[in-house]
């Protein structure tokens, strides 16, 4: 696991959530703003790491960028989900040895 995200000039920690935790929540993963933190739950499978991962990521993304995504259309989105994930994978090349991590485990799985 990851243990911070870099984004721009801001970090976000990535923690550990237990199972009770996520059950209690709701959710397999969560982004705390305030914090900024994002908690994944433990003992997902591969794909619903980087599922999980990538989804709070882009909340991390969201709201330090503070871009509202409504007015954008799809093409704008688009752009602004590839632009910004550029910067993430750039600042960050740590995780792609994660995805890689991820891909293994499920090829073997």
């Amino acid at each position: 696991m990851i243990e911070q995200i870099k984004y721009k000039n801001y970090r976000a920690k990535v923690k550990k959530m237990s199972v009770k935790q996520a059950k209690k929540e709701n959710a397999f993963g969560l982004y705390y703003p305030t914090k900024s933190t994002i908690f994944i739950q433990n003992n997902l499978n591969p794909k619903n790491y980087l599922n999980i991962l990538f989804h709070e990521i882009a909340h991390f993304i969201a709201h330090k960028s503070k871009t509202k995504l409504a007015n954008k259309g799809e093409e704008g989105i688009a752009e602004f989900i590839g632009s910004e994930f550029s910067k993430i994978f750039l600042q960050n090349p740590k995780l792609i040895n994660i995805i890689k991590h991820c891909i293994k485990k499920n090829e073997n799985n």
